[in-house]
């Protein structure tokens, strides 16, 4: 027997993990510096070179993946 689900949020976005998740690593750069890191580079200056990414956005997008306990 099935029984259907009841929405619990009426009329409000679901809360999802996954899309929390996109909100720290969903963006072009951090995937960027996620791979790069998973490579076992380490150092800014070869993150950014291997990425392209704009020297200000790279500090940013670092800053916001340590605050989130990502790195």
């Amino acid at each position: 027997m099935s029984q259907k689900s009841e929405p619990s949020n009426l009329g409000r976005p679901r809360i999802c993990s996954i899309a929390d998740a996109l909100e720290v690593v969903g963006e072009r750069w951090s995937l960027l510096v996620l791979r790069e890191i998973s490579f076992g580079v380490h150092r800014f200056k070869d993150i950014q070179v291997n990425t392209g990414a704009p020297r200000e956005t790279l500090a940013l997008r670092l800053r916001k993946l340590e605050e989130a306990g990502v790195i």
